[in-house]
């Protein structure tokens, strides 16, 4: 699990979000619950599956692919 700097959630300088990824792979970046893929989404816009998104984040590639199976799951 990825943590803040110092414990402190606060904003970030590019040059401190690129220094503080480029130790902690995958950094800040979501990655696909489907296929492990990077989303290009952070968590106020993450896409998700299930009547209590228990399924995700997903990417947009994969969240269309499984938005019609939904029904059929669990």
């Amino acid at each position: 699990m990825n943590t803040w700097p110092g414990g402190q959630r606060r904003a970030l300088t590019q040059d401190e979000h690129a220094s503080w990824n480029a130790g902690r792979y995958p950094g800040t970046r979501q990655l696909c619950a489907e296929c492990g893929e990077p989303t290009g989404r952070c968590e106020e816009d993450a896409l998700y599956l299930g009547a209590c998104d228990e399924i995700g984040p997903l990417c947009e590639p994969c969240w269309e692919a499984s938005e019609g199976q939904e029904g059929d799951r669990g």
